[in-house]
């Protein structure tokens, strides 16, 4: 039987949020859809609001052990948190924690400092104090490590790790008001790969897990290839690779376009295409020309036999982020993202949409696919 991962978190989530106390929560800004949640502190911050973001990097922590490679996988853990932030083109990244718990041949092999070595390199690739006006550099705030050999397990005995982290910034109060309404345009950032999501039926579908020591994991594993096998006849890239690619990061070019238009982020993460959805009413986002999707997704699709709709409310597709921009201004975006080495392309546009809850809705190969809820 499989497991329904959705499901299981909704409930767990639903009885965290019961557990807090409304008092808890007294300075935290109602703004549905948004990927940081936003706090007033009118004595301290008279003009700006707190944001955070919090996140990790979830099983991609396997591969980075499998591949016996530790020191990327700190920049994903930068990029969940950063990408979240950028959503909010004109806020301010102002400092990132972390928290590092692992077993006891992470720490005596020193592999703590190639972990770190991957977070301080995301910080780097996030770090916008000069692009934005009155802005700091992004800062390494308190780490914390745990060693938790009797809780974490691991692939390979001794090696198991996990890390979160959290970006604070500041966002002035009068840059929250840009909602997507229909007319306007979609654009699409390219991913790197899978980013941080999709990750267990990545592995599952893909892999033969010839890397698992532990049986009651090992049989989770379907897929024929190995982690140095390639995968596909346009690239020599193998499977450990493509699963391993760090995480792009969006902030520079989000806010250098943000520092000169009025736009919206949309960092899609888990659930795909759903991430549409989140702000406004009354809307379908339609794609029509979405990004041509990685040959790593087009092998995980061969394999898994998933349909094309599982895939996009799955993983990104090659979609890593999107931005809802005003017609006249999408040109110039373009620009500022190529400039910047990003591969952008309009992929649709936001419509009037039949009922109350917004839909994302994917035109391809002449069907089209709905998107409902986030």
């Amino acid at each position: 039987m499989q497991t329904d991962y959705a499901k299981r978190e909704a409930f767990a989530v639903s009885k965290i949020k019961a557990a807090i106390p409304s008092k808890f929560k007294a300075n935290m800004i109602s703004q549905e859809g948004l990927f940081a949640e936003i706090y007033e502190c009118n004595e301290v911050m008279p003009n700006h609001y707190l944001a955070c973001t919090i996140d990790g990097v979830g099983t991609k922590v396997i591969l980075a052990i499998a591949m016996e490679k530790y020191d990327t996988i700190g920049i994903d853990c930068v990029a969940m948190n950063s990408n979240d932030l950028a959503t909010m083109p004109k806020a301010k990244p102002f400092m990132f924690v972390d928290y590092l718990a692992c077993q006891h041949k992470i720490e005596e092999l020193g592999i703590t400092g190639d972990i770190i070595k991957g977070v301080s390199k995301g910080l780097e690739m996030a770090d916008c104090g000069n692009i934005l006006r009155n802005s700091v550099s992004l800062q390494f705030g308190k780490g914390e490590t745990a060693s938790l050999d009797e809780l974490i397990a691991s692939p390979k005995n001794g090696f198991g790790f996990d890390i979160a982290g959290s970006m604070t910034g500041f966002v002035e109060k009068n840059s929250l008001n840009f909602k997507p309404k229909e007319g306007m345009q979609i654009i699409a950032l390219k991913s790197s790969g899978f980013h941080s999501n999709g990750y267990t039926a990545a592995r599952h579908y893909l892999l033969d897990g010839d890397f698992e020591e532990r049986p009651e994991f090992k049989k989770m594993y379907k897929g024929s290839f190995s982690l140095n096998d390639t995968y596909s006849d346009h690239t020599k890239q193998t499977v450990g690779e493509a699963l391993l690619e760090p995480t792009r990061i969006y902030n520079k070019v989000m806010y250098t376009i943000g520092s000169q238009f009025d736009v919206l982020g949309v960092n899609n993460t888990g659930y795909g295409l759903k991430n549409l959805n989140r702000q406004g009413k009354y809307l379908d986002f339609t794609v029509k020309d979405p990004i041509e999707p990685l040959e790593i997704f087009k092998a995980f699709q061969k394999e898994s036999k998933f349909t094309d709709e599982k895939m996009y409310r799955t993983v990104n597709m090659g979609q890593g982020f999107f931005i809802i921009a005003n017609k006249e201004d999408v040109e110039s975006i373009l620009k500022i993202a190529k400039k910047q080495g990003e591969e952008a392309k309009v992929i649709g546009e936001v419509k009037k949409g039949p009922s109350k809850e917004n839909r994302a809705i994917l035109e391809k190969n002449g069907k089209k696919l709905a998107f409902e809820g986030y």
